[in-house]
């Protein structure tokens, strides 16, 4: 039974409280994703600590809007965005619990979810049979290494001779030197059984391998998708931007049909009856994704509706330790023609790009966008990176936004 702490009316400024709210929730986002990757108990119970402290502090917002407005309609208009806010925020911290509770409930996810952060590409490995391999002595038809890790043999070295493409028929010694090539987790395994810290051939199916990168990549996408709602949301409030609200609503919708594909993809997946916990694990993994981005729906809806957005949420998003900014690009800035990739705007400055205004038009950028000269830049990240970007987009300081 949780213990809840005596709510008593205390004199704090809104604009303190919605500050630790943002804070708060967000950090608890990543802890909660951590805890459910690891299976860590102890991130999950901070994360449900970090809970309770955000269900306080929206008790006393509450308190302080009503008395704020003092049955004033006029005041209680202006009010109304910043108590949608804080409850959108406070939603954003319940997914986070939610999460939190997988590990604490011993439910757990599938262990395809520690792919979720890794790179799915093919690269080489190079490893050498030792004595107590359990390859030692096989041959490379019977170990059907593509079949169960999604691993290609593509030359064994042994002494100072070479076999390249080495037939089935081929039996593996102490001492050669193999070189493959294939996936990350499938040729890390392959080499701990080359190299003997593995004692039993493992892995699973090539089959099940391309169906839990299909749901991990899926995944993924309602993870970034979630999060880029939420910096847009925050955008849209502090830039009082109709453009960046309407993207929200319209990602909103996307993510509805994508959390769908992503459960029936889960729930058709050919996983084991052991797994179903995982698999539990995983759909409610993707549950909290969309009521994240349902959370951050209701925020741009303040500025939808044309509640002009109280000076206290800008306040609150600029205070914030991540922040929202915007910049424009000047003629002499070193980013005009360059491509988002190119230009290494976050490593530089730490501040991601959410969206380029140009002209009466907001876009989403990619990898492959070429900034112009004129673009405002809006973007995220840490306040020490503000005069940053600033500076790159416009070195001589001569811009004005409007």
């Amino acid at each position: 039974m949780p213990r809840f702490e005596k709510i008593e009316y205390k004199p704090i400024p809104v604009r303190e409280l919605l500050v630790e709210m943002k804070n708060l929730s967000e950090l608890m986002i990543d802890l909660a994703y951590s805890a459910a990757l690891f299976n860590d108990k102890e991130l999950a119970e901070d994360v449900l600590t970090l809970e309770s402290r955000i269900d306080y502090l929206a008790y006393l917002l509450d308190m302080e809007i009503m008395v704020a407005a003092r049955g004033d309609p006029k005041d209680a208009e202006a009010l109304i965005g910043v108590s949608i806010v804080a409850a959108a925020t406070n939603k954003i911290s319940d997914a986070a619990a939610d999460i939190a509770a997988i590990v604490t409930r011993n439910i757990g996810v599938h262990p395809i979810v520690g792919a979720i952060f890794e790179k799915v590409e093919e690269r080489l490995m190079k490893a050498t049979v030792k004595e107590d391999s359990p390859l030692s002595g096989k041959r490379v038809g019977k170990l059907d290494l593509a079949a169960r890790m999604g691993v290609d043999l593509l030359a064994i070295r042994r002494n100072k001779d070479w076999i390249i493409n080495p037939k089935d028929n081929e039996s593996l010694l102490p001492g050669d030197t193999l070189i493959t090539r294939g996936a990350p987790l499938g040729t890390k395994e392959f080499k701990d059984l080359a190299e003997g810290r593995l004692k039993q051939l493992e892995g699973i199916t090539l089959t099940e391998q391309k169906q839990f990168e299909e749901i991990v990549a899926r995944f993924v996408e309602l993870k970034d998708t979630s999060e880029l709602m939420m910096d847009l949301a925050y955008s849209s409030l502090l830039l009082n931007n109709r453009e960046l609200a309407e993207e929200v609503q319209r990602l909103e919708e996307y993510m509805d049909k994508l959390h769908t594909d992503f459960e029936l993809l889960a729930l058709t997946s050919d996983f084991k009856k052991e797994e179903a916990s995982g698999f539990l694990g995983l759909i409610r993994l993707g549950v909290a994704t969309e009521k994240i981005a349902d959370a951050a729906a209701e925020m741009a809806e303040v500025v939808l509706r044309g509640i002009e957005p109280h000076p206290v949420l800008k306040l609150t998003i600029k205070e914030a330790e991540e922040t929202v900014t915007q910049a424009c690009v000047t003629d002499n800035s070193p980013l005009i023609n360059k491509t988002l990739k190119e230009a290494r705007v976050h490593e530089e400055t730490g501040m991601g790009i959410l969206a380029i205004r140009r002209g009466e038009k907001t876009l989403r950028p990619k990898a492959d966008s070429k900034i112009q000269l004129g673009d405002i830049l809006i973007a995220s990240g840490y306040a020490e990176g503000v005069y940053d970007l600033k500076k790159l987009a416009s070195p001589e300081q001569t811009c004005r936004i409007e």
